[in-house]
């Protein structure tokens, strides 16, 4: 007569010793998803050329967007009759 012996290996188990909310050391293990490295997925899927124009295009519309913030800032001042930056901050 033989004895069979049959392991199965899971691989969501966890040891008795850890809570269950606390992270396992399967967790620690994997790569942070930042910006950066999503913007290195996407930036690897292009040429140089595209890249560089994306990059300028994103960089001049950056620019547009706080010149405009700076325009409508300085516009909404003197709609106000303030002259003076010491004025912006309430100094009299």
């Amino acid at each position: 007569m033989s004895t069979k012996t049959s392991t199965t290996s899971n691989r969501t188990a966890r040891p008795t010793h850890i809570a269950p909310n606390q992270p396992s050391s399967d967790s620690t293990s994997r790569i942070p998803v930042t910006p950066a490295v999503l913007r290195s997925i996407f930036a690897s899927s292009r040429t140089p050329h595209e890249e560089r124009s994306i990059s300028r295009i994103a960089f001049f519309r950056f620019a547009g967007f706080l010149l405009s913030c700076v325009g409508i800032s300085l516009a909404a001042a003197r709609g106000r009759g303030i002259k003076t930056g010491a004025a912006l901050l309430g100094v009299a």
